[in-house]
């Protein structure tokens, strides 16, 4: 996947704007021409408060005007740019704020923008399977009468499957190129092509490799000014890897201005040169690159986090001091009343001392959230220091092992140094993930239930995804349902709770039964889900603290204590919940409730 396809794709966008703001200035005044142009001026250039003070006031002008759509075009520009700079916690944060204001303006034919966009944020984040997800969403909610707003979608699915699935990916591109040649973009029909030569690279196709350069070097020719010369550097050293001019193709690669794409492209050359010395260096350089781009992502969607945390402390601060006055203002009350007289006094101090018992139970009660709040900040930099280290560590040091070449290992010995790689890259995402999703999940109380879910059908295809679990542990699957039983919910929500479920049994069951079952709740009218195990089960007294954000029954145990707290959240907003069977003990017994209707 080419970074730079995602700010070709942002630019694009911007276009097809700026190409819309130019018609609707040509028929009113020259404000918005003027907006435009100091969008188009600070979109290139390092100081963000401009752009964002540039774009807010196009925005706002356009929502002045009555275009709507314009106006959520804008502001998911302002995302991309976001994105574009590596600040991923933000543009999530920004694309739920805008999903919000579209459900409060019923602006339902605007939502595909803010599920392109999560599509967007993910792709880049390396989660493929739910970018991929999100942006086949997108083209189920698109208008498919605006041809204009099929493109993006098309190219960003095109440059997400190019290295897993060239083919698809150049059907979606070919889908993208049919729309432009349909509406006579010039510009954008030269950039398609040249990254049709890119994908067609990806597959390995030669003879497509050369039939699209060549049309890409005629539409230079002919088009001039309107030729799109963006992926002209990485179409060349295609073409010259496809007529096998490797050390041509080597030195075309530092006119790349992305490091990343340089090492990449290194890499592959080199393999198919038959380098496999110079392949091995150069992938190194690149996953050393990778990595460091990986690492300032995370740090900045941390300190987002720990921000979010401090202004809930401040809050809880603020909420004081206002019952510290409201305490002082209550005794001048009372020390006016005692001068009316004696039976008066008598009257109003004994309303004084149940007043003030009960603020007194009020401050105790601000206390112990002050407390539990300093508990939860101290345990979550605990966690995150411990549970992104271990895994970074893991990577660091298989890395360096794979990548000595002195190192003399066996096939199965570095498969499985590359599989632990591999897990602990995915235990950082997870957690990274878990935290965007509690924040997210902490900021709406609502969540759409618009697919009517198969209880059966999904409880098993969510134990299908358990392959790889220890072989002391049996997992299995039982019903009291019917096989027609289908629900109105949100599958995506569901099936994350329900991992959630089974990855906690997993993590305390060494050995014995995980069973997942499905049945009806006739006294609650109320669809189950339970995971029952035979592990260590839930010690005395934990019953509602393992519900708590980043609580830990077992310290040296993998997470960040997330998982139960978020399940119930999400099961709450779906209005339904999840529970401890605090009767069963042999073991653990966690309860999905889910209403029918």
């Amino acid at each position: 996947m080419i970074k730079l396809r995602y700010i070709i794709g942002i630019l694009f966008i911007t276009f097809i704007c700026l190409s819309t703001a130019s018609a609707l200035a040509q028929a009113k005044d020259d404000t918005i021409s003027r907006l435009l142009q100091k969008v188009r001026i600070t979109f290139n250039q390092n100081n963000e408060q401009e752009f964002y003070d540039a774009i807010s006031n196009y925005r706002n002008y356009l929502l002045e005007q009555g275009d709507v759509s314009g106006f959520y075009l804008s502001w998911k520009n302002e995302v991309l740019y976001d994105v574009n700079h590596n600040h991923f916690y933000r543009a999530m944060r920004k694309t739920m704020a805008m999903q919000r204001d579209m459900e409060k303006r019923g602006a339902t034919s605007e939502y595909y923008k803010t599920t392109h966009l999560r599509g967007i944020i993910y792709s880049l984040r390396g989660n493929i399977p739910l970018a991929h997800q999100y942006f086949e969403k997108a083209l189920e909610q698109v208008d498919h009468s605006q041809p204009a707003n099929l493109v993006s979608l098309y190219m960003d699915l095109s440059n997400i499957e190019m290295d897993t699935q060239p083919e698809q990916a150049m059907e979606h591109l070919d889908c993208a190129i049919e729309i432009i040649k349909a509406n006579g973009a010039s510009y954008e029909y030269s950039d398609a092509i040249g990254f049709k030569v890119i994908i067609a690279y990806a597959m390995r196709d030669w003879q497509k490799v050369n039939e699209a350069f060549a049309e890409y070097i005629k539409l230079r020719r002919t088009l001039g000014q309107d030729f799109s010369t963006t992926y002209y550097n990485y179409a060349v050293i295609c073409k010259s890897v496809a007529d096998k001019r490797y050390d041509d193709a080597i030195k075309q690669t530092h006119e790349l201005t992305n490091t990343t794409d340089i090492y990449k492209f290194q890499t592959e050359i080199y393999e198919l040169s038959g380098d496999t010395t110079r392949a091995f260096e150069a992938q190194k350089h690149y996953m050393t690159i990778k990595d460091s781009v990986n690492n300032v992502i995370m740090s900045e969607e941390m300190v987002g986090s720990a921000t979010d945390l401090q202004h809930a402390e401040e809050q809880s601060e603020a909420a004081n001091k206002s019952k510290q006055i409201y305490q002082w203002s209550l005794h001048i009350v009372i020390a006016v009343a005692l001068l009316i007289g004696f039976l008066i006094y008598r009257m109003n101090r004994l309303r004084y001392m149940r007043r003030l018992q009960k603020q007194n139970r009020e401050l105790l009660i601000a206390r112990d959230k002050c407390h539990e709040s300093e508990r939860m900040k101290v345990n979550f930099l605990q966690n995150m220091s411990h549970e992104i280290r271990t895994p970074l560590n893991v990577i660091s040091g298989y890395a360096q092992i794979i990548s000595d070449p002195e190192t003399l290992m066996s096939d199965n010995e570095r498969a499985d140094m590359a599989q632990r790689i591999t897990h602990s890259t995915h235990s950082i995402v997870r957690i990274v993930e878990e935290l965007l999703d509690i924040s997210g999940k902490e900021s709406i109380h609502y969540i759409d239930k618009t697919d009517m879910v198969n209880c059966n059908n999904l409880a098993r295809q969510t134990l299908e995804f358990y392959t790889d679990k220890p072989a002391s542990v049996e997992m299995k699957f039982e019903t009291q349902l019917k096989e027609s039983c289908s629900i109105l919910m949100n599958r995506i929500e569901v099936e994350k709770i329900l991992h959630h479920l089974l990855d906690n049994a997993l993590k305390f069951t060494q050995q014995g039964v995980i069973t997942l079952c499905t049945y009806y709740n006739k006294l609650d009218q109320m669809v189950c889900f339970s995971v029952t195990d035979t592990g260590c089960g839930v010690k005395e007294g934990d019953e509602e603290k393992i519900f708590e954000h980043f609580y830990k029954s077992d310290v040296y145990k993998e997470g960040i204590g997330l998982g139960l707290s978020l399940a119930r959240r999400v099961a709450r907003q779906l209005g339904g919940d999840v529970m401890l069977d605090t009767s069963y003990n042999e073991g653990s017994r966690f309860i999905l409730k889910l209403p029918k209707e």
